[in-house]
């Protein structure tokens, strides 16, 4: 049996037999095949979980309409669907004949559907605009910007199964996040068409008139729920009918005014039979961010308004 003399690293000479060199060396190479295959075994499992995460994000953002019936009246509840694996931010704005009618800004979990209010269906005939802006939570960069206009020739088209709600709705459906930042740094084509545009928004904005429809919105801390003030004529409506109207808009107003973080908000409801403020008055037990809320005399509204306190 042969030997060798091995130097190590402090000077000190060890004596070694050939055979176990051999035996060394080989347990060495099978440590290696095995270490090589669960290194593949790592990498196979990322490559899926990414595959995954895309097939799982393909579906992307929605923005739903749930038909809805009762007491005779025909609405769709718009919902905004997340269907992907992102935090994101939105705002969205919903304008009817060129006039703003609803402005939010909130977050949306992933996998998760945030409910946005509703929309009467004779309001389709008011040339109904939505404007959305979704971005990454914690990445500005990534967003999905997009304007729809709702006509009712197209608006039933597609009626299927919304995604996380698994209900039958009229669905929009957006794709997902992009890098805005490779738009950013493009260059900038001025041409005909472009140039039209430009000129045809100059003329918009120069002949425009202030906005009275809907003038709610513009209030800061007050909503008046008179019918008068919420749409042109209530001629022939049912007292039901125009509880609904009012509750609707109720509950927007309220929505902004927990978006924007007012610490008080007040809502006119007149006195009459006290229908109306036993309906509000239900509707703000409902909401977490309530603090409290009272109907004491107000110097301007007397006893038909309630003020309301936020957490």
């Amino acid at each position: 049996m042969h030997m060798l003399k091995i130097e190590l690293e402090d000077e000190m000479i060890l004596p070694v037999f050939m055979d176990d060199l051999e035996i060394y060396h080989e347990q060495k190479s099978a440590n290696e095949k095995e270490q090589l295959a669960d290194t593949k075994e790592i990498l196979n499992e990322a490559e899926l979980f990414f595959a995954k995460h895309q097939a799982d994000a393909a579906s992307g953002f929605h923005l739903s309409f749930l038909p809805v019936e009762m007491d005779e009246l025909h609405f769709f509840e718009m919902i905004l669907v997340n269907d992907t694996n992102d935090d994101v931010r939105f705002e969205i704005k919903l304008s009817l004949q060129n006039e703003l009618y609803m402005h939010l800004r909130n977050r949306l979990q992933r996998r998760y559907i945030y409910r946005l209010g509703d929309l009467a269906l004779d309001e389709l005939n008011e040339n109904p605009t939505i404007e959305i802006n979704i971005e990454h939570a914690s990445h500005p960069l990534f967003q999905l910007v997009k304007q729809i206009k709702l006509k009712p020739k197209t608006f039933f088209k597609d009626l299927s199964s919304t995604p996380i709600l698994n209900q039958t709705a009229y669905n929009y459906h957006f794709g997902i996040l992009q890098n805005a930042s490779e738009k950013i740094n493009a260059p900038l084509e001025i041409n005909n068409t472009l140039t039209k545009q430009v000129e045809r928004k100059i003329k918009e904005n120069f002949n425009k008139q202030l906005p009275e429809k809907h003038h709610h919105f513009y209030i800061e801390d007050t909503i008046d729920l008179h019918i008068e003030n919420l749409i042109d004529s209530h001629k022939g409506m049912t007292n039901a009918e125009i509880i609904t109207i009012q509750l609707r808009h109720f509950r927007k107003a309220l929505d902004e005014a927990i978006v924007h973080k007012l610490p008080k908000f007040t809502v006119v409801h007149g006195i009459g039979k006290g229908k109306l403020k036993a309906e509000i008055w239900i509707i703000l037990k409902q909401y977490g961010a309530v603090r409290s809320f009272a109907n004491e005399y107000h110097p301007r509204f007397g006893f038909g308004a309630t003020e309301i306190y936020f957490r």
